[in-house]
């Protein structure tokens, strides 16, 4: 499957596990201004006893003009291009992360999230960040998480679902929709299109019968906008 964006809210989709081995120090922020380079940094602690597999995962959740420049340093700093990083972190040791984002006075936005994941109990911590550089030359930040207009939650039941589960979708745009299933990684697992001819509530069955137990995020694109929640599949 390729690999493909996905748009997700971070506090209210990825829960870390009371049991969590490492502590992801950051702050969900994002920025307006006109400058010329932007740095989110953050601290990855590991608490446990154990030699830690962590997984770095930068997802774009508003895709950036293709002008600017955006780049992960997890223990190395790494070419803009690599999205996944694989690291080993010892016990009682910490990792410096940061983003790096280079607009070179190119109007727009671009939002990302960074999942930090420990590779043997898949728990893990997400951080969201966000820039937006336009001709306003006023520059604010806050520590909210950035909610882009056009991004929505999305309402599906049963969640948990050990076989199937249904999407309702209501005062939809009439139009064409596409439909994704990703994993924690960002790889889209399934997909499927709809046409919607009308604005009233719509239900939507998806048959997840094929799929290992674990955590996905559905995604519902179409109109302008896109949709996305995550949804834990139990066998």
């Amino acid at each position: 499957m390729r690999r493909v964006a996905i748009l997700f809210f971070v506090l209210s989709l990825i829960t870390v596990s009371a049991e969590s081995r490492f502590v992801f120090d950051h702050q969900d922020s994002s920025i307006t201004g006109l400058g010329e380079f932007y740095q989110f940094e953050a601290f990855i602690i590991n608490t446990s006893d154990d030699t830690l597999q962590l997984t770095a995962n930068r997802i774009s959740l508003a895709e950036a003009p293709l002008e600017w420049s955006c780049s992960m340093c997890v223990v190395y700093c790494l070419p803009p291009f690599i999205d996944v990083y694989d690291f080993t972190l010892n016990p009682g040791d910490s990792a410096w992360f940061s983003l790096d984002v280079y607009p070179f006075e190119t109007d727009g936005t671009g939002v990302w999230s960074i999942t930090i994941i420990d590779s043997s109990t898949m728990d893990a911590d997400t951080a969201q960040y966000g820039v937006t550089y336009g001709s306003t030359g006023i520059q604010s930040e806050t520590t909210q998480p950035m909610t882009p207009q056009d991004i929505e939650l999305l309402n599906l039941f049963p969640n948990p679902t050990n076989a199937s589960f249904t999407l309702t979708l209501d005062q939809m745009i009439p139009g064409d929709y596409n439909l994704s299933l990703f994993d924690l990684l960002g790889h889209e697992v399934d997909r499927r299109a709809i046409h919607i001819s009308h604005s009233t509530r719509q239900n939507v069955n998806w048959d997840a019968n094929a799929l290992s137990s674990g955590n996905y995020f559905v995604q519902v694109r179409g109109g302008g906008k896109v949709w996305l929640q995550q949804i834990t599949i139990v066998k």
